[in-house]
């Protein structure tokens, strides 16, 4: 009764409405199956586009307009056809689609979520042709990973491919939280999920963590990007130790005892 709260009856953010779903899918969940979750790069509405698009190719093929979809800009077409839906780091069909998205004719088309109901085959054949061109000329292929555009790592460092994030400027959202800035010739993460932490509450409880940079803020140390590197960009999370001394003492690297100085004259 969301009347209580002073709410109305509004649809879920994309975001939500994703992890909804997944989460009424989910059956008999592992850990392994709550990281996906937790990191999940699913776009939400991609499979209505794919729909859409392969709408406008079978129009376009029956009516003897096939000829837009040759060369570089079918293969686009194919690489969002055949895509999982998942932003991930390697996938080749998340960048087409993004560059499919981001070469629509105005911003209301680029950032909307849902397939607009004015779209016609003909702006969508244009987006696929102008896409694919946007690829060979910053990529030299069509066939990128989302992880070449898209990065995350501390300013002023190395960046590493990373998946998943909303990009609201193209009307991509997934469960996982990423934002992203403009770096150079890159997509950099700049916000979105920061502490992300998975826990079970067995009799002792279990509890995993990620945070998307390092522990330390001195470039000279080796935590000072090394879980973006290792585990951020792969969607990986690494166990807190959560009352758990004598496994957290085997990966120890150096021991510092603090002791209380003894007050003057006492």
């Amino acid at each position: 009764r969301p009347e209580v709260y002073n709410d109305e009856r509004t649809p879920p953010h994309q975001r939500a409405a994703m992890t909804l779903e997944e989460l009424d899918a989910a059956k008999n969940v592992t850990f392994d199956d709550m990281l996906k979750i937790a990191f999940s790069t699913q776009v939400y509405k991609a499979d209505e586009w794919q729909a859409r698009l392969k709408k406008a190719a079978n129009g376009a093929t029956a009516s003897g307009d096939g000829m837009s979809l040759r060369g570089n800009a079918g293969s686009v077409l194919k690489l969002i056809l055949d895509w999982n839906r998942r932003s991930e780091p390697e996938s080749a069909g998340a960048l087409a689609f993004y560059a499919f998205k981001m070469s629509l004719s105005n911003r209301n088309l680029q950032q909307a979520v849902e397939v607009p109901a004015a779209l016609n085959d003909a702006e969508i054949l244009a987006a696929l042709g102008k896409a694919a061109g946007w690829l060979t000329s910053n990529f030299g292929s069509v066939e990128v990973p989302f992880g070449k555009y898209f990065r995350v790592g501390r300013t002023g460092g190395k960046t590493y491919p990373v998946g998943g994030g909303t990009v609201r400027e193209a009307g991509m959202a997934t469960p996982r939280a990423i934002s992203y800035n403009k770096a150079g010739n890159e997509m950099v993460g700049q916000g979105g999920q920061t502490s992300t932490q998975i826990v079970i509450l067995t009799k002792t409880p279990q509890s995993w963590a990620i945070i998307p940079l390092g522990e330390s803020d001195h470039p000279e140390s080796g935590h000072w990007d090394d879980q973006a590197e290792k585990l951020f960009s792969k969607g990986i999370a690494h166990s807190a130790f959560f009352l758990n001394k004598p496994e957290l003492v085997k990966h120890a690297t150096s021991t510092k005892v603090l002791s209380r100085a003894k007050a003057a004259g006492k």
